[in-house]
């Protein structure tokens, strides 16, 4: 599927947002579960749905329709990191705040996916995208060219299938075992 009219997202037209949706709903769908399904899972649609939300407030300073994947994924990461830290922080007791990615074991922070709000977040953006590339190339074939395919280019299952020479109610399986194998990867290096 093909990145929605700019122009028509940003004068508000319904039909391109539909369209919209269904390009960007996988993106931040993912992005939301690999945050919140450890711990919050019921909660996964609402971000999902709150990050495409404000994605309508921010349009408008986008300039170019690839821009909206990486913003919508970061918005739904923020939206999640913020529910995380809210609920943990009721958990242990309002007004103690510490981060939920205060550090590593070697005492390194935690680094979160950028919004492009400053130079800094900008610089983590591309290392979390620099780690997500080297993560993907360490998977067995086709896992990451099918989550690459599915999560990073919108195909559809049935593209996918036609595109990598598998069938297509294998997509969903090979889908489940490379976030699986990234969950695995991310979680030994962390």
């Amino acid at each position: 599927m093909n990145p929605p009219d700019l122009k028509a997202l940003q004068s508000g037209n319904p039909d391109s947002w539909d369209e919209a949706f269904v390009w960007l709903w996988p993106t931040v769908f993912a992005v939301a579960q690999l945050k919140l399904q450890p711990y919050l899972p019921n909660e996964v649609e609402d971000v999902a749905i709150e990050a495409l939300e404000e994605l309508v407030e921010k349009v408008r300073v986008v300039t170019a329709p690839e821009e909206l994947k990486p913003l919508a994924a970061s918005i739904a990461h923020h939206r999640a990191v913020s529910l995380l830290r809210e609920r943990f922080a009721k958990k242990r007791g309002e007004g103690k705040t510490e981060s939920l990615d205060a550090s590593n074991d070697d005492g390194e922070p935690k680094h979160e996916m950028a919004s492009g709000e400053s130079p800094v977040a900008d610089l983590e953006q591309r290392e979390l995208a620099e780690r997500l590339g080297k993560s993907l190339a360490e998977l067995k074939p086709p896992l990451g060219e099918i989550l690459s395919d599915f999560f990073l280019h919108g195909l559809r299952y049935e593209e996918i299938a036609k595109k990598r020479g598998v069938a297509v109610g294998s997509v969903g399986v090979y889908l489940k075992r490379g976030l699986d194998a990234v969950r695995r990867i991310w979680s030994e290096n962390d």
